[in-house]
C-alpha cells in the first residue's frame, strides 16, 4: 500500500495542458515519485532492524515473555494446591474410596513434578524427551496400520488408538511452542 497513493496521483497527471502542450515536467514528478517510493521502503526495511536493536524492543519483548512464562507457572502453581486442597477436603468427607483417592494423588503429583521441572534449566532434556516421544508415536502409528492391513484390527480400533496418538501429538506441540505441555 505505500506509495500507492502518490504513484496514483501522479499518473493522474494528464499527458498535456488545456493548450494540448505536454504537461511541463511530468516525467520528472513520475520519476521523483517513483524514487521516493522505493527509498522509503528499501530504507526502511534497511533501517528498520537497527531501529528496534538500537531502542532495545527485542529485549523488551524477551523479557515479556519471561514475565508471562513465570505468571504462567505460579498460575498453574497455585491452581494444582487449589485442586490439592479440595481433593484433601473431599477424602476427609469420605467421598472418595481410597483406590480413587491413590490414583488421583498419584496423578496429581505427576502434575506438580511436571511443573517444577519446568521451572528449573531442564528444559533441554525435557525437549529431548519430547522430541522421542514424537519419534515413538510414529513408530506405534506405523504399527498400527500394518495391523490394519493384516486385519488383525478393524478400522475402528485404529481410529481410537490414533485418536489418542493425536492427543499425545498435541501436548508434544503446545509444549514445543513455549508452553507447559498439559498433562494427561
Amino acid at each position: 500500500m505505500r506509495g500507492v497513493v502518490s504513484l496514483a496521483a501522479a499518473l493522474a497527471i494528464p499527458l498535456s495542458t488545456a493548450a494540448g502542450a505536454p504537461f511541463p515536467d511530468r516525467d520528472l514528478i513520475l520519476f521523483i515519485t517513483f524514487g521516493l517510493i522505493i527509498v522509503t521502503l528499501v530504507g526502511q526495511g534497511l533501517v528498520l532492524p537497527t531501529v528496534v536493536s538500537w531502542l532495545g524492543l527485542a529485549h523488551h519483548a524477551e523479557d515479556e515473555r519471561e514475565r508471562e512464562h513465570k505468571a504462567e507457572l505460579a498460575a498453574r502453581s497455585d491452581a494444582l494446591a487449589v485442586a490439592q486442597n479440595h481433593l484433601q477436603q473431599l477424602a476427609a468427607r469420605g467421598r472418595i474410596s481410597p483406590e480413587v483417592l491413590a490414583i488421583l494423588q498419584a496423578r496429581h503429583e505427576y502434575r506438580v513434578a511436571r511443573l517444577s521441572s519446568h521451572a528449573s534449566d531442564g528444559l533441554d532434556a525435557a525437549s529431548i524427551a519430547a522430541d522421542l516421544r514424537a519419534e515413538l508415536i510414529a513408530a506405534e502409528r506405523e504399527y498400527i496400520y500394518r495391523l490394519l492391513q493384516d486385519g488383525r484390527i478393524t478400522d475402528e480400533a485404529r481410529r481410537r488408538i490414533e485418536r489418542e496418538l493425536d492427543l499425545e501429538e498435541a501436548s508434544i506441540a503446545c509444549k514445543k511452542q513455549g508452553g507447559v505441555e498439559p498433562p494427561l
